[in-house]
């Protein structure tokens, strides 16, 4: 059986690759392309840079917030549990076998920065 940390790392990548990444593919595309995108001609019209960094940090801040807030839903309402396994046997409670669940998307060398296929792509705190 595979260890707690391999369980939850494993959840993490999927969690990852399938909604952080799926959703941030599409505002990490280049400023050429999003003003082509025909919902949002206004939005990325004349969008420089800067702006553009500035708007995948705030999408960045949205999915890593919503994550947090969704598995924090899981860890403080004991009605809904977030479980690995099969069958009734083998089954294991994430919120349990975690410190701090809601947090692991989140925090310093999180699944967000091992998982992402955007994590080596930082803001900077200093830029303008």
């Amino acid at each position: 059986m595979k260890s707690n940390n391999e369980i939850l790392n494993e959840f993490g990548n999927i969690l990852i690759e399938n909604v952080y990444d799926s959703q941030l593919r599409f505002i990490m595309n280049s400023i050429i392309d999003l003003s082509q995108t025909e919902d949002y001609l206004n939005l990325f019209k004349g969008m420089n840079e800067i702006q553009k960094k500035e708007i995948e940090k705030y999408t960045k801040e949205i999915l890593s917030g919503a994550l947090f807030d969704f598995l924090k839903v899981l860890e403080e309402n004991d009605g809904y549990k977030l479980v690995y396994g099969n069958t009734c046997d083998n089954q294991l409670d994430l919120n349990k076998i975690s410190e701090n669940l809601k947090a692991e998307p989140i925090i310093e060398n999180g699944w967000i920065d091992r998982f992402s296929k955007y994590a080596d792509v930082k803001n900077n705190k200093n830029e303008k």
